[in-house]
């Protein structure tokens, strides 16, 4: 099948483990605090061309270069002046659409805003597609419309010079379908229907099919079986009392026939087809027991490429003969490694295959069905020493009321066999999210330093069935916190932590539970790390009132009839704190303000504690500038050494 491939290849001999020592590291911190050289690869229709976000100059960059030998290796950088990137994709061999998150403060209230931005592969004729002229009257004047301008309905396979857009400019929050020319920004409606919709879905020739939204508490979903078929309602429910009774992911070549997700009788989210007319689930299509199906994916006839799931790690089931031979063939050459199709080009002969690993931390391989050859040209860390690096392993240990708490145990290299190491627990963030199997710069760092790293999936993560999840409601400030400190205790228990020697680390929601674990648990840890943490419940309930998909979200787990919003606050707890912290916030921080870092510090201070407060100016919440992930690093590193 796949005979006579080249390899580009390094390769790294495994060398005897070094003694252990917490001494020099082994990796340096701005080697750890670079950004990634490569992430986001794209290749274009034809795949001659390729973009990618980049380091570019100490900022993540998108680049688009050639691959064809006419144009000798052109590039160009496309940089916006204010902004991050938040997805770009190719539209034609020559055009990209580009989406920029923006920050706004618009009378104290600060959010996020998105910008959809169409240009030439080499920067020419860019243009900001929603930015038009509006007639009001006899006058015409400029105006931005919606505050989310990126949501893309299609691409529209058969029209190049069109995709569909949901735009909320007649009806805010609630949006009809443009079709905007991608060279010149000129729209018409194309779905406008006067029920209250918020979402829409189209099926992979660009037919608008399926649109999701309600009024307060009612909510509803609508579906056509074709562009000239009139709409249905084919679900009702109360988004209060009930969960949605499916939600669809995809159409099946038979129109009376969607693909839904729904969570099966294992309690895991599945995939099923569901049929409109007979309203019931007719075929289950993808499932894995054990673990919820995360992507579903077709091709453009909407047949079933495959889906993902993960357990310790990430699984990619492929269904169709080419993704099988592909993934037959990555599994051969790349053992212990997950090998994932990263792009394609539209004729599925030109691939950009990423390898990666606890110790990898990404290499990128070009495969050419047409020469049957796969070459290396890249890595995401040039500057990390793969044999320097630790493996991740996975362990589970009982939180204090009996629930099953799936971790990830990092030891550093030539520590394998201690007891009593250095150890520094760290809790993801979100905290709807999950930690995973995988290359993490945040612990391979540590462990470059000497410390054990326990990471875990406390309840409320996901990935591990609804009830699991659910079982985080009204725990933000409870058994969510104390699943991570009976994390702690167990790693003490097991021999692997040294009582006296323990940190917690952690951002985002990450970082509150180490703020708020010195209040919960006052003498189990001997200092804590914050970066970018919530520190006012409060404060974050009336951010919330402010945005209702946020309220929604966050709010059936924060609320508690046992604890107050001052109980849960690490920033009304002070009193409690008694052992040394170092918190790190960025001041243009949308995800979490700065005013909860900053005040936190204040009171600290105020009550003489020990604290270390930097501020990262012009930061975000994702530590996305070089210069900021270098310092956080850098202050890490000096905090540990000092309090461990």
């Amino acid at each position: 099948m796949f005979r006579g491939f080249l390899f580009i290849l390094y390769l790294f001999s495994i060398a005897p483990a070094a003694a252990y020592a917490q001494a020099k590291p082994s990796i340096s911190a701005e080697a750890f605090g670079q950004l990634p050289s490569f992430k986001s690869i794209k290749l274009s229709p034809d795949g001659n061309r390729m973009a990618s976000l980049r380091n570019y100059k100490g900022k993540t960059t998108l680049i688009t270069q050639s691959m064809d030998p006419a144009e000798k290796g052109e590039w160009h950088a496309i940089a916006f002046d204010e902004g991050e990137y938040k997805w770009f994709k190719w539209l034609t061999n020559d055009r990209l659409a580009v989406s920029v998150r923006i920050p706004v403060n618009e009378n104290g209230v600060k959010y996020i805003t998105t910008r959809l931005f169409a240009l030439d592969w080499d920067k020419k004729n860019p243009i900001n597609l929603i930015k038009t002229q509006r007639r009001t009257g006899k006058n015409i004047r400029n105006r931005v419309m919606s505050q989310f301008q990126d949501k893309v309905v299609s691409f529209l396979p058969d029209d190049p010079d069109h995709i569909l857009l949901a735009l909320d400019h007649e009806r805010v929050n609630h949006p009809f379908v443009y079709k905007v020319n991608i060279h010149n920004g000129k729209r018409n409606i194309h779905v406008k229907i006067a029920s209250s919709i918020d979402r829409w879905m189209a099926d992979k020739k660009g037919v608008v099919r399926l649109g999701f939204g309600g009024h307060k508490v009612n909510n509803r979903i609508i579906y056509r079986e074709s562009k000239a078929a009139a709409w249905q309602e084919i679900a009702n429910y109360d988004a209060v009392k009930d969960d949605a009774p499916f939600h669809p992911v995809g159409f099946s070549p038979d129109t009376k026939i969607i693909y839904v997700s729904v969570t099966a009788e294992n309690g895991f989210e599945a995939i099923f087809g569901y049929n409109i007319e007979t309203e019931e689930f007719v075929k289950k299509v993808a499932s894995q027991e054990g673990a919820d199906i995360t992507d579903f994916y077709q091709d453009e006839q909407e047949n079933i490429l495959g889906y993902r799931y993960y357990d310790d790690m990430s699984h990619v089931v492929n269904l169709d003969r080419l993704w099988q031979r592909i993934g037959n063939m990555t599994a051969k050459f790349f053992p212990d490694q997950q090998a994932t199709i990263a792009s394609h080009s539209k004729d599925k002969k030109k691939f950009i295959i990423k390898v990666s690993s606890a110790v990898t931390p990404g290499d990128y391989y070009f495969l050419d069905l047409n020469t049957n050859k796969i070459d290396w040209f890249s890595e995401a860390y040039s500057g990390l020493d793969a044999e320097k690096l630790s493996p991740m392993k996975s362990v589970n240990y009982k939180a204090r009321d009996g629930l099953e708490i799936p971790a990830f145990l990092s030891l550093p290299i030539g520590a394998e066999s201690r007891k009593n190491l250095p150890t520094v627990i760290m809790p993801h963030g979100g905290p709807f999210a999950r930690d995973e199997y995988g290359f993490d710069y945040w612990v391979q760092f540590l462990t470059t330093r000497g410390y054990a790293v326990l990471q875990m999936n406390y309840r409320g993560s996901t990935g591990y069935g609804a009830a699991f999840k659910e079982l985080g409601e009204k725990e933000w400030g409870g058994k969510m916190l104390d699943d991570i400190n009976d994390g702690a205790k167990w790693m003490i228990a097991q021999g692997y932590a040294d009582p006296s020697r323990l940190c917690i680390l952690g951002g985002s929601y990450g970082g509150y539970a180490a703020l708020q674990s010195l209040v919960k648990e006052p003498d189990l840890y001997k200092c804590a790390v914050a970066m970018a943490p919530v520190t006012s419940m409060l404060r974050l309930y009336k951010d919330f009132k402010k945005f209702k998909d946020l309220r929604e979200k966050y709010m059936p787990y924060i609320r508690s009839e046992e604890d107050s919003l001052s109980d849960i606050s690490p920033v009304n707890n002070i009193d409690k704190i008694n052992v040394p912290v170092l918190l790190v916030h960025g001041t243009k921080d949308r995800s979490v303000d700065y005013r909860h870092g900053e005040t936190f510090a204040k009171k600290m201070k105020q009550q003489k504690k020990d604290i270390r407060f930097i501020t990262l100016k012009d930061g975000d919440h994702y530590l996305s500038l070089q210069k900021h992930r270098i310092k956080f690093f850098s202050e890490v590193e000096k905090f540990l050494e000092k309090n461990l």
